[in-house]
């Protein structure tokens, strides 16, 4: 199955790449503003698709002595290099497409309306070898929302072209680049905050701090718990350490306590990398936070 999952993806990639450049090239030929957004919105595709890719290949490689986590923050600094490139390739296309509403240019409508339309039969095809997985592969679900977001793009382009071919009115372009040059600037802003959680090992949005702490507390046999730490080593691997003040019991007692605890925060948080420390009072160490922060 993963195997599968890697070809799709590798195919995907590899028509994302070619699409990218055709759009490149007949955007550049004929003057759009309009298809060389959309092509901006296709290279965050190509790169969301090798992220992808190379995040599959590398999350299967063991830890080291040098990275004991791996290397799932990878995918999360070479994400932070797009986002921040599609921003900067997006203030260029903003400032160009003003530029053009003070002196319209001309467009070459009919080939960027024939690649508009390839563009929109390829980002389907990209979906369909996607859409098998995306269901249950977090990767794969980010890759196909890419994609149906890009869908979009070349359906605008391909409207821009109609108009331009059928009425001549130049602005069709620069209006339609605005609006996919702010697709692509909410998308990479959002693609932003979540790589700053991660690197600033914020909690997982989906995950509330409190109550997890809550869910462990209502535990038999716990006492309190304390210095919780919730964070996001990838996307989707989250992780949590916590001190747990427990009652006085054996060491068998401890154990099936502790397999409970992880068994509680599997089945019901989705964390399943857990570093539990059992006190029989509470700790005095500097760094021990007594208090939940930021409730």
């Amino acid at each position: 199955m993963a195997e599968e999952r890697g070809q799709r993806l590798l195919w995907a990639l590899m028509l994302g790449f070619l699409i990218f450049i055709a759009q490149l090239i007949v955007g550049l030929l004929t003057g759009s503003l309009a298809l060389l957004a959309d092509t901006a919105h296709v290279f965050l595709d190509v790169f969301a698709l090798a992220l992808a890719y190379f995040g599959a290949r590398l999350s299967q490689r063991p830890p080291t002595a040098n990275y004991t986590y791996g290397f799932r923050r990878v995918e999360v600094l070479t994400a932070t290099v797009n986002g921040l490139t599609l921003l900067l390739l997006m203030g260029f296309v903003v400032k160009e497409a003003f530029a053009r509403f003070r002196t319209p240019q001309e467009v070459w409508a009919a080939p960027m309306l024939g690649m508009s339309v390839a563009g929109l039969l390829g980002n389907l095809l990209m979906a369909g070898l996607l859409r098998r997985h995306e269901g249950h592969d977090l990767n794969m679900r980010a890759a196909f929302l890419h994609v149906l977001g890009d869908a979009l793009g070349s359906v605008m382009t391909i409207t821009t072209g109609l108009v331009i071919l059928l009425t001549g009115w130049k602005l069709a372009d620069p209006l339609v680049s605005l609006a996919i040059a702010i697709i692509v600037v909410v998308g990479a802003v959002r693609v932003l905050r979540q790589c700053l959680r991660i690197l600033a090992e914020g909690a997982p949005e989906d995950l509330n701090l409190l109550k997890v702490a809550q869910r462990i507390a209502a535990i038999p046999g716990v006492r309190d718990v304390h210095d919780l730490h919730l964070w996001n080593i990838g996307p989707g691997f989250p992780a949590l350490s916590a001190h747990i003040v427990v009652e006085s019991q054996s060491m068998a007692e401890a154990d099936a306590l502790t397999s409970s605890l992880r068994h509680l925060l599997r089945e019901e948080f989705g964390i399943s990398h857990v570093t539990l420390q059992l006190e029989g009072s509470f700790c005095d160490a500097p760094c021990c936070d007594k208090v939940l922060k930021g409730q």
